[in-house]
């Protein structure tokens, strides 16, 4: 599994902490890295301010089509990555479209063979209100065809840059499994462990359970139900796990089931991991697609970058 990545920018600093990590991830993929920025009509106000930032060109006659501003934003994100991986071989394009960058990104990972791996900025949760800003990674993580990973900057968690480890979380990722139901677990253990073995890094495979209804009354008068239930959740985790152990024999895992809600034990499991893994299930709604209450914790709440793997 070693497809092209591409990384959208758009001059912010989480921006910037993608490209870092998309030119890791590209490097270690042995492949090129696609560096794109949607030039959107109208230009919404807020992306104004960060390609002003980024630009030092003054703005003279361009093609309609075309803007300095953008060109200049552009060769820095590409001198970002070359400097992050040293030969690393980087494209840098523009995408104009009219309406919103989600719909050209959309479109873009739609085209057969043009992009394996997005990976985009996520600016997290407002200090001040709580809320997710941004229009852009939510919308694109959940109506995508391809695996999307999220990358927030932190000044105090290299990580999330794309860089380093910490000394006691050497290289540690983790993925998030749910056994119920008829999801298909095939498609984001396939990711997870490819990511591993690229990194020769530890997975950790995390199912979270809580005890159904039923049992609540049941268990009071027999504690030992609840243990009963737990050692048959653990057996089904590991023989799910199994055929991939036997595939990727060279990846060291540690496959834990544990009571809690799945959003909160995955960011508890975040600090000091390369990469969270969790699945988004495809499916038809009439709102349109969406993201699960799971891959919304952890794009809010994880101190570590998340892709985000749609299924069916």
């Amino acid at each position: 599994m070693t497809g092209n990545v591409a990384v959208g920018v758009n001059g912010s600093p989480e921006s910037v902490a993608a490209v870092r990590w998309a030119a890791r991830e590209a490097a270690l993929r042995g492949v090129s890295l696609r560096v794109i920025h949607v030039q959107e009509r109208p230009v919404p106000p807020e992306r104004l301010e960060h390609v002003a930032e980024w630009s030092s060109t003054p703005e003279g006659p361009v093609p309609p089509e075309r803007s300095r501003q953008y060109e200049d934003l552009l060769q820095q994100a590409a001198g970002v990555a070359e400097q992050a991986e040293p030969g690393l071989a980087v494209v840098a394009e523009e995408l104009v479209g009219e309406g919103l960058a989600p719909r050209a990104l959309l479109a873009e990972l739609e085209t057969p063979g043009a992009v394996d791996l997005l990976v985009l900025g996520s600016q997290g949760l407002d200090s001040f209100t709580g809320f997710l800003i941004g229009t852009t990674s939510l919308p694109v993580a959940a109506a995508s065809e391809r695996p999307v990973v999220l990358v927030r900057t932190r000044e105090t968690d290299s990580d999330a840059q794309g860089g380093g480890h910490t000394a006691a979380e050497t290289g540690r990722l983790v993925l998030g499994i749910d056994l119920k139901g008829d999801e298909d677990h095939e498609t984001v253990l396939e990711f997870g462990f490819a990511e591993a073995a690229r990194r020769n890094s530890r997975l950790e495979i995390l199912h979270a359970w809580t005890l159904p209804a039923m049992y609540a009354y049941a268990e009071t008068a027999d504690p030992g139900i609840g243990e009963e239930l737990g050692d048959q959740i653990s057996r089904t985790l590991s023989r799910t796990v199994e055929p991939w152990q036997k595939r990727y024999p060279d990846v060291p895992i540690q496959a834990r089931a544990v009571v809690g809600a799945p959003g909160a034990e995955l960011v508890y499991a975040s600090p000091g991991a390369e990469l969270l893994v969790v699945g988004r299930r495809k499916r038809p709604l009439p709102v349109g697609p969406r993201l699960g209450h799971v891959a919304h914790a952890v794009i809010h709440h994880a101190k570590c970058p998340v892709a985000v793997i749609p299924h069916t």
